[in-house]
């Protein structure tokens, strides 16, 4: 049984867990907002930007032509700081039509 929730975020932080990833320390955690053009994603950006957070964004296009921000974070891959970051950047991404898409280690 897994010691995290039964959700996308546990399943991803028990993979992490079982790969032997220390999740007591600090990680750089990426997380995906996805835009349906680069006009949008590029507003987004410069909207981002200005709030001065903490981390890195970058602009990309993927592999499946679609236009998003990385937004890289070092912080404790905890559950409930996750799901917090995700809901935020997810509002966020709304105002400019776009949408969180999840995120990586």
């Amino acid at each position: 049984m897994s010691q995290f929730p039964d959700d996308g975020n546990g399943d991803m932080l028990q993979a992490m867990q079982e790969a032997g990833l220390d999740l007591t320390t600090e990680l750089f955690l990426d997380f995906y907002l996805v835009f349906p053009d680069k006009s949008k994603a590029e507003t987004a950006l410069n909207a981002l930007t200005a709030l001065d957070q903490p981390g890195e964004v970058e602009l990309n296009f993927n592999d499946l032509e679609q236009w998003e921000l990385i937004v890289s974070l070092k912080m404790l891959p905890e559950h409930a700081a996750i799901t917090s970051k995700e809901i935020e950047l997810d509002k966020f991404a709304k105002k400019f039509g776009g949408y969180n898409d999840g995120w990586l280690s």
